[in-house]
């Protein structure tokens, strides 16, 4: 090794691959598995991360509405913000998924306050997330 830096140090300036190369070569090997260890560990940590809204089986009758007619005759329950997305998602999760998994947050919530339909005004973009907001409704006739 030493001969090889001599030898980089002679003919030329080097480079800043080769910079790390050789400072990769210097390290350790307790240095070289602390340093594996924790990209592991934040390897494995973001793929924890990246999970989506799972929609609960009982929450998979709730219906969505756009117009307001079609739960007039409904019970109101309540306000919902169904949202999916974080500051690093869009890397990894495409809009439709995170449309997807923002519509399923409303679904579960409006099924654990009872709902089986939900009027779903427009939906709030932003360059990392989605987000909806709707209100929950019990209706008879479903």
């Amino acid at each position: 090794m030493l001969i090889l830096k001599r030898l980089i140090n002679t003919t030329r300036a080097l480079h800043s691959y080769e910079v790390w190369a050789l400072q990769w070569a210097n390290m350790s090997l307790a240095n070289i598995k602390k340093t594996l260890i924790i990209l592991g560990c934040l390897f494995v940590s973001s793929c924890s991360l990246l999970d989506t809204h799972k929609i609960n089986e009982d929450a998979k009758q709730v219906r969505i509405y756009s117009d307001y007619e079609q739960v007039e005759s409904c019970r109101y329950l309540g306000e919902l913000v169904g949202s999916e997305g974080h500051w690093y998602s869009f890397f990894f999760l495409s809009n439709p998924d995170l449309t997807r998994s923002s519509i399923i947050d409303l679904k579960n919530q409006a099924n654990a306050m009872g709902a089986n339909s939900i009027h779903m005004q427009n939906h709030m973009g932003f360059n990392t997330s989605v987000t909806f907001v709707g209100q929950a409704y019990h209706c008879p006739e479903f």
